[in-house]
């Protein structure tokens, strides 16, 4: 999980920081339910602007762009739930739409991954890679 954390957040055009994975905790209001950042499967991704470290002025505009993306990507970068707490608001694999729900505010995306990548960090690289590939390098101009 931390591959996936380290690459999502340099392709983020500094818009993200992580601000948590490993957790060992029950989930929000699920009594004996254990959490999926017990498991190593989530993280909490902030686009707070924490001058002059972390994160940028306008990132949650651009992180919910970059999110955007991740999700049009979300079978190959492993993605079975993210949560907006911003719009109280959750996407999920099973039915690739927003839904409202009932979420504390937070200025930070919840995601949660499949056990694969979490646990993968060479099918992460790839998955990466197959969805930001480097551009093609311009030919130079003749003179």
């Amino acid at each position: 999980m931390a591959t996936w954390v380290r690459l999502c957040c340099k392709h983020s055009d500094g818009s993200l920081w992580n601000n948590g994975i490993f957790v060992n905790r029950q989930m929000t209001n699920k009594p004996g339910i254990i959490s999926n950042h017990a498991r190593g499967l989530a993280t909490d991704l902030s686009y707070r602007w924490q001058p002059p470290k972390r994160g940028r002025q306008d990132g949650r505009k651009v992180s919910r762009a970059y999110i955007n993306k991740l999700l049009q990507n979300a079978d190959t970068l492993g993605i079975e739930l993210v949560i907006d707490y911003a719009q109280s608001r959750s996407w999920r694999c099973d039915r690739g739409t927003w839904q409202i729900g009932k979420f504390s505010s937070g200025d930070w995306w919840h995601v949660e991954v499949n056990s694969r990548l979490a646990n993968d960090p060479e099918a992460t690289k790839q998955a990466f890679q197959a969805v930001f590939k480097p551009s093609p390098k311009a030919e130079p101009k003749t003179v």
